[in-house]
């Protein structure tokens, strides 16, 4: 067998051991999922770190979602950030059967009809109130976030919203008052009526830990553009989903970085010397 077949055939070999391997770490099928909106950004423009548009993320499925995902207040407490922010980032099964992929702000729970946010033990930049729960000064914006809650009286679940719905939301959503007090917030969370509805065209109630399915994990930058562009140009997608800016720029500079190593003729410049006569 020639010298090139059996580097090729490791190279494959290699892929599948690692594809594999992350499927197994993942314990779910597809252990990979693209990001298909620009809820999860911090800018118009691409930035590391954080979720943009047409990354590939990596999803690992949970049990006990209660115990083992960070919300953005317990995250808060333990220092745990992911993706740019506290909290983890979950991926989660809405009741129209989407998945949406949206950090969890906190896990709100009743106790004898009085609401009760997980993790709440006094910070001053948490308001519980009868009819709402307020987060003061939170996400790369520094916003406050106010989340209704009247109309999910006694229902327990995950309260999500994404980055970038909080850090770029208009006047549509924001409430300078609220039942007679000061609030000065946005009510961007994929759970509140009016906010759901702008940003997602639908809204969920609070997510039960049953329609879990994961929590992201790493990520592979602008990968996902392409899936994102070929829906788009075939007409399988309702919407075109802009990838930020630079992020087809990056992907094109990897790709062609990607064809010089493995089309550079190694052997031409490194290959054994003929032994001199």
């Amino acid at each position: 067998m020639k010298r090139g077949r059996i580097v090729t055939l490791f190279a494959i070999l290699a892929l599948v051991a690692v594809f594999g391997s992350i499927t197994a770490y993942s314990g779910i099928w597809p252990p990979v999922s693209v990001v298909s909106s620009e809820s999860m950004q911090h800018s118009s423009q691409w930035v590391p770190g954080v979720l943009n548009t047409g990354d590939m993320v990596f999803i690992k499925k949970i049990s006990n979602p209660e115990i083992n995902v960070q919300t953005y207040v317990t995250g808060s407490d333990n220092n745990y950030s992911n993706y740019g922010e506290f909290g983890n980032v979950m991926i989660y099964q809405a009741p129209n059967g989407e998945l949406v992929i949206h950090r969890p702000m906190f896990y709100l729970y009743w106790l004898d009809g009085t609401p009760e946010v997980q993790g709440y033990h006094g910070q001053s930049w948490i308001v519980i109130h009868y009819n709402y729960i307020l987060l003061k000064g939170i996400g790369y914006s520094h916003r406050n976030l106010i989340v209704f809650i009247s109309q999910f009286r006694n229902v327990s679940g995950y309260i999500t919203a994404g980055d970038y719905n909080l850090g770029n939301a208009g006047n549509d959503i924001y409430f300078k008052t609220y039942d007679g007090q000061v609030v000065d917030a946005y009510a961007a969370a994929d759970q509140d009526q009016i906010a759901g509805n702008y940003l997602l065209g639908f809204y969920d109630p609070p997510v039960n830990t049953s329609h879990v399915i994961g929590i992201a994990y790493g990520l592979i930058p602008w990968i996902g553009s392409i899936k994102l562009e070929i829906l788009w140009n075939l007409g399988l997608q309702k919407e075109e989903n802009p990838v930020p800016t630079n992020a087809l720029l990056y992907l094109g500079i990897t790709i062609a970085a990607l064809l010089i190593i493995a089309l550079f003729p190694y052997r031409k410049f490194i290959g054994p010397k003929k032994p001199s006569s």
